[in-house]
């Protein structure tokens, strides 16, 4: 069992600005958590904290019911898959989904027949068999996204993290990308926290939603319940910016699932 847990979590900088106050979530084990607002919200610096890539000011964030507080990103179980693929351009397909599984070093380094296995299971599953020897250049910008999950991934991480990955892909690549996305979670089911500013995005993908505003947790439910029972005007008029949109949209894809 994988929960996440923030409790009363706070980050404050040493200007005095406080980017995120007294967060308190629980991500269940299994479950698509979409953190949710808009720009300077605190969405992405909770996503950080979790990683451990920024410090936490007060308060314990909890990964398997140890707290990682003072745990290096490394040590915490985690994958992340950023804005930016960040992938190797002079590596192959095969050898960026690989890296991270080969530098593994002692005990936790896998047998070179393991990590072949999981590069051939990974590509089949994101649809990048043909594109495993070819560099980052050479593909599109969805399959570069696809590597990028896949690199995430192929550690068998114990959550998962994504900080706005598909906002550099066009329409038409963020929809492919966004059944994507839930199809493979519903097939591995590792706990996931996902950032985004875009309402569509986190009423498609979520399990439930995180809605913040001024580093403040505004309402924590189901998708549903946001936009049907909004706990105040702020999470009202933040959801409805886009309604007929989101509506017809959300429709659609539970339709398919």
């Amino acid at each position: 069992m994988v929960e996440v847990k923030f409790e009363n979590v706070t980050k404050r900088y040493d200007d005095g600005t406080v980017a995120v106050n007294k967060l308190n979530i629980t991500v269940r084990d299994g479950e698509f958590l979409v953190l949710v607002g808009p720009s300077g919200c605190g969405k992405s610096t909770s996503l950080r904290m979790l990683a451990g890539l920024e410090d936490v000011t007060e308060g314990k964030i909890m990964i398997d019911g140890n707290v990682v507080n003072d745990l290096s990103p490394g040590a915490r179980g985690v994958g992340m898959v950023f804005q930016s693929y960040a992938l190797y351009p002079h590596m192959t397909i095969h050898e960026n989904l690989s890296f991270g599984l080969r530098m593994e070093k002692g005990e936790n380094r896998l047998p070179n027949e393991e990590i072949e296995r999981r590069v051939k299971e990974t590509a089949e599953l994101l649809s990048l068999t043909e594109q495993l020897e070819k560099k980052p250049k050479e593909l599109s910008g969805g399959q570069r996204q696809r590597v990028a999950l896949g690199r995430a991934g192929i550690r068998r991480p114990k959550v998962l993290l994504m900080d706005e990955p598909l906002s550099n892909l066009d329409a038409e690549l963020r929809n492919q990308m966004r059944t994507e996305i839930r199809r493979l979670h519903d097939q591995f089911g590792t706990t996931t926290v996902y950032v985004t500013h875009d309402q569509i995005e986190a009423m498609i993908l979520a399990d439930r939603i995180a809605i913040m505003d001024g580093g403040e947790l505004q309402q924590h439910s189901a998708p549903l319940t946001a936009y049907n029972e909004p706990a105040n005007d702020f999470v009202s008029g933040f959801l409805c910016k886009h309604i007929d949109e989101i509506v017809d949209t959300a429709n659609r894809i539970f339709t398919e699932r």
